[in-house]
């Protein structure tokens, strides 16, 4: 069972303070996107953001404080950190705290000692999952969590979350599009014949065996659809992630003419866009949200998904689903998302009209707002 609360009434607005990485551009961290997402559409609170010097706008209801110097990376710097411990401390501006990170004990002891401190109301967003679950009631401090799946609030409470203290609240993603010219530009940047069938890998490379099932499939799909490329879109965010691209290139040499290693990509959504599927079989989403946007923004794009069936991303819905490790069931699915154009369109639009219903920006505001509400009471 988890905490429900009814939806906010309009009424005096609180003002909220969003604690997370810096919330510009370049957006390629979830929990930024998450933020980014989810300030633009409140509409009883008054939300506050942490940002750096001429950021653009987020929009006219949303106060941008310019506390970064430049914008965050993957890791945060240790003085980013205490800068931002500081800076709550003199914090009497604002209502609640909305912590939305990836929970980590240093951090969530410091902020727990904060709102001691402070007594102030805070709800905390747990970003992506904890690297040990069975740390969890050293990692939540809040008076209220949310989790981003049912998968992950599942396994918060079998290591001793409480249940009345969470919510599932999937994160908000913004409708978007990318016109033809957009697309056509990505793929020649990305040195790709326009007319290639593409199958984009845009997971990790560190820390799930997505990476290695895509590697196991490409043999079976070029088999029968020798005409395809395929593409990996993936930051090398730690030396580790760089050692482990080179060992996939080395791996996959053989099919050299159909593979390309991309790294990051200026416009991913226009690539996407343009690919005839973008398999993920990801079974490992630490250091991603549990509904990642790279998979929601296909979803948007109408460009089919596959996900493990398993895990967070197979509640999203109308999604095609694999058992983990079953590389037979990737490459199937990959080979009918190249060669069969209706199939193709089909997946992509109901997978596009499930996620606008599920992850409609102001419908999971209006949720987060009743959150601020029942605890303000």
């Amino acid at each position: 069972m988890f905490s429900t609360v009814p939806l906010a009434d309009a009424g005096s607005r609180s003002r909220i303070l969003f604690v997370s990485k810096a919330v510009a551009p370049p957006f390629r961290d979830g929990a930024t996107c998450l933020v980014r997402d989810l300030s633009q559409h409140f509409q009883y609170v008054t939300p506050s953001v942490l940002t750096v010097p001429q950021a653009p706008p987020l929009g006219p209801r949303v106060r941008a404080i310019p506390f970064y110097r430049k914008p965050s990376r993957y890791a945060p710097a240790a003085i980013d950190n205490v800068r931002v411990l500081l800076h709550l401390l003199r914090d009497f501006e604002h209502d609640i705290w909305h912590f939305v990170f990836a929970p980590n004990p240093r951090t969530s002891q410091a902020a727990r000692l904060l709102r001691k401190i402070r007594r102030l109301a805070v709800v905390q967003t747990v970003a992506s999952r904890p690297l040990r679950f069975e740390a969890t009631p050293s990692l939540l401090f809040g008076d209220h969590v949310i989790a981003l799946s049912t998968h992950t609030a599942d396994r918060l409470i079998r290591h001793g979350a409480p249940a009345h203290r969470i919510s599932v609240i999937p994160p908000a993603v913004a409708d978007l599009t990318r016109s033809e010219n957009a697309r056509r530009k990505a793929r020649q940047q990305a040195g790709i014949e326009a007319e290639a069938p593409l199958l984009l890998y845009a997971g990790d490379l560190e820390f799930s065996h997505g990476v290695r099932r895509m590697a196991e499939a490409i043999p079976l799909i070029l088999r029968e659809a020798p005409e395809t490329v395929i593409a990996f879109a993936c930051r090398t965010k730690t030396p580790k992630a760089q050692e482990q691209r080179q060992r996939l290139e080395r791996h996959l040499e053989p099919f050299a003419g159909r593979v390309r290693f991309l790294g990051e990509v200026d416009d991913l959504p226009a690539l996407i866009a343009s690919a005839s599927a973008l398999p993920f079989p990801v079974d490992d989403l630490y250091g991603k949200v549990d509904h990642p946007y790279v998979v929601l923004e296909a979803a948007l794009l109408e460009t089919p998904v596959i996900v493990p069936k398993d895990g967070p991303m197979g509640e999203i819905g109308d999604i095609a689903t694999m058992a983990e490790g079953d590389r037979q069931a990737l490459a199937k699915f990959c080979v009918e998302m190249v060669r069969d154009g209706e199939a193709r369109r089909q997946r992509g639009a109901g997978l596009r009209k499930a996620v606008l219903r599920q992850h409609d920006p102001s419908e999971i505001a209006g949720r987060v707002e009743a959150v601020y509400k029942n605890i303000l009471k």
